[in-house]
């Protein structure tokens, strides 16, 4: 963004939170674990033990149950970039942006790391 103010472009970052669709739908991405944890050798499948097949699953489906289903609002916030007079150079779109994400960018590399 800051490298391509000299050549008069502006640029607005959207961050969006989690937001269901087909990218973080808990049943292909679970069958596609599986499918790649089948295929590790068994001192991999060891390493990691079974829980972490297990763990992935849960938070795959927790993920998507606490995101929005209201796309409007990354659409609103790329809509207003583009025809703004004067767009933002960040958006935060959706709950868990504002609430987590955004703050989170403003901690330490080492308290974020540990959240």
């Amino acid at each position: 963004r800051r490298e391509l103010r000299p050549f008069g472009v502006h640029v607005s970052i959207i961050e969006p939170g989690g937001f269901q669709t087909g990218m973080i739908d808990p049943a292909p991405l679970v069958k596609g674990f599986v499918r790649l944890w089948e295929r590790l050798p068994a001192e991999a499948q060891a390493a990691y033990g079974r829980h972490y097949l297990d763990k992935y699953a849960k938070t795959t489906t927790l993920l998507h149950r606490l995101s929005s289903s209201r796309l409007s609002h990354v659409t609103n916030a790329m809509t207003h970039a583009l025809l703004s007079c004067c767009p933002r150079s960040r958006y935060a779109a959706g709950w868990d942006a504002w609430l987590i994400f955004l703050p989170l960018s403003y901690c330490p590399a080492w308290l974020s790391d540990t959240l």
